[in-house]
């Protein structure tokens, strides 16, 4: 029996339809199914007469079984906007994607999400800053998602995987086509512990205008985008412009006013850019971001009262709030060894206590101010 994921996977093939004509049929108020058992009739008004024909011929050539077989060979998930699965966070972009193809799996959505972009060409600079803020936030807790393009892009990610963290990168070709081929080792990563993220079927090569559109999806699934050395005019751009776009905070890391490749990054900062100097600017504001969306959801929640429902709680939201005794559960995992903060959510988790990271950073810096602690780089150790 063929499933509406495989009859979408089909339309989604169609050559000559694009996300703009496969929504208009959907919203003529058919499935995709009943879009493949229509009479092409059906579709004048709709569609170009070009596309009615591109349409009735897919339907004769198209394989269900075959077609499904070659993603299944490959480890490769397709996944419509129809499926649950897909990303809350894609659906209500700008011109979202109708589907998606996977190797690996998606961000966890109950997680924070950073997306890291920057120069293909860097120096040595932006190297030690992609490495620095790629290994701080995983070991935070954070998930890492990038284009898994030269410079910093894979040099971000792989320092996120070999903190034992979770990358996620966003391809302008198919989910199994490697580019850039030195890359590879970071692609398995990713296959692994995160995953490959494509609006492209599999075997599309590489196209330059492929890329400006996927950036939109790197932007989209994160919460916060952190740029990490651009020039003034370049691809990047793109990217923190979809950004704004979407809603999304921009953060850039500070460079010399001499240094070309931190042009972009100092515009961004004084045309109102959030600075990012360190691993912790970037957790306090996803930690204000989590505040902001609770807040969202508590008065949501207060406008609803009069529904009836009085049973339907928010709580299982968010984490609960810490008791009052955190602050000496965390002295309590904290050593004259430097331990990082994943260190302590998990020593905290075996005592069956539940923070999120963004709490926990907060709490540490206030240990950290008020002396009883002391912070070397994204470590924490007691004070001696």
């Amino acid at each position: 029996m063929i499933t509406e994921n495989e009859y979408a996977h089909w339309l989604f093939n169609v050559p000559g339809l694009g996300n703009k004509s496969i929504d208009k049929l959907l919203c003529s108020g058919m499935n995709c199914k009943e879009i493949y058992e229509a009479d092409s009739k059906e579709f004048k008004g709709i569609l170009t007469p070009a596309r009615i024909k591109s349409l009735e011929n897919s339907k004769r050539s198209w394989d269900f079984e075959l077609e499904a077989k070659k993603l299944k060979d490959k480890g490769i998930s397709f996944i419509p906007r129809i499926d649950k699965r897909f990303p809350e966070k894609l659906k209500n972009i700008p011109d979202p994607p109708f589907a998606i193809y996977v190797k690996g799996n998606l961000p966890d959505p109950k997680k924070p999400s950073v997306a890291i972009i920057g120069a293909r060409l860097c120096s040595d600079y932006g190297r030690q800053m992609a490495r620095t803020f790629g290994r701080g936030l995983a070991l935070a807790g954070v998930q890492v998602i990038s284009g898994m393009a030269r410079g910093i892009d894979g040099i971000s990610q792989k320092a996120a995987l070999e903190a034992g963290g979770t990358s996620y990168g966003i391809v302008g070709c198919g989910v199994d086509y490697i580019y850039p081929p030195e890359n590879k080792p970071i692609y398995d990563q990713l296959c692994i512990n995160g995953g490959v993220i494509s609006e492209y079927p599999p075997g599309t090569e590489p196209k330059a205008n492929f890329f400006p559109m996927r950036n939109r999806i790197i932007s989209g699934l994160a919460d916060i985008v952190l740029v990490i050395e651009a020039r003034e005019k370049s691809g990047t751009q793109i990217t923190v412009d979809t950004a704004l776009e979407q809603g999304r905070e921009v953060l850039a890391v500070p460079g010399r006013v001499t240094d070309r490749l931190s042009d972009g990054c100092n515009l961004l900062i004084s045309q109102g850019a959030g600075v990012a100097i360190s691993v912790s600017d970037v957790l306090e504001r996803l930690s204000h971001f989590a505040s902001v969306q609770k807040g969202e959801i508590e008065a949501k929640d207060c406008s609803n009262t009069s529904s009836g429902n009085d049973e339907f709680s928010y709580e299982n939201l968010f984490e609960k709030e810490p008791e009052k005794t955190i602050d000496e559960e965390i002295l309590d995992l904290i050593d004259i060894i430097p331990v990082s903060a994943s260190n302590i959510i998990e020593g905290l988790s075996s005592r069956d206590i539940d923070i999120s990271i963004p709490q926990l950073m907060t709490k540490l810096m206030d240990l950290t101010y008020k002396g009883l602690i002391l912070q070397e780089g994204v470590y924490f150790r007691k004070k001696v």
